[in-house]
């Protein structure tokens, strides 16, 4: 068998040519941070949407749901500071979570809480009740921890003292 000296380079190089026409023009992506997860990035949006209820709707639902005494006031001065009274209130986060309805439920450390139980009112505050452990903690809600909800307060203990008479006087949702 008598080989051509040529043949083996040519065929080498249509070899390459071949491999070269195959491989992504692109170089794949290396992780920079291996290890750490990867944090996805949303411009932070806040929606005021569904029905406005008024400091003593939300007393009522947040009162039916078992709060009582000064975890009452403070479930209603923390909805106001949460979703102003908007039922179907969200805001995205910066990490693409979305709080949801008048006590802004996180959908990603509360998926239990879907979304028609976090615009629900009555099921959102079933949510919070049990979420802040009976009224007793609140320290997953940002408006409490940064104290912003003091500035609701007088309107909720407002709110929370004309329960007084409840619903025969005239409190209705």
């Amino acid at each position: 068998m008598k080989f051509n000296l040529c043949t083996i380079p040519l065929a080498i190089i249509g070899f390459l040519a071949a491999q070269a026409f195959a491989s992504p023009t692109s170089k794949p992506s290396v992780d920079k941070n291996p290890g750490k997860p990867k944090r996805a990035d949303c411009v932070q949006t806040s929606n005021l949407a569904g029905d406005h209820y008024s400091a003593v709707q939300i007393a009522l639902i947040a009162q039916n749901s078992g709060f009582t005494g000064n975890s009452l006031v403070l479930s209603v001065a923390i909805a106001l500071a949460e979703s102003s009274g908007w039922t179907r209130a969200t805001l995205i986060n910066t990490d693409c979570s979305q709080d949801r309805g008048l006590w802004q439920i996180n959908n990603r450390w509360h998926s239990e809480v879907s979304d028609d139980q976090a615009f629900d009112p009555a099921q959102c505050s079933q949510a919070a009740y049990r979420i802040s452990s009976s009224g007793s903690n609140w320290a997953l809600w940002t408006t409490f921890t940064s104290g912003a909800y003091s500035a609701y307060m007088a309107e909720a203990q407002a709110a929370v003292s004309s329960l007084s008479g409840g619903p025969a006087a005239g409190n209705k949702l």
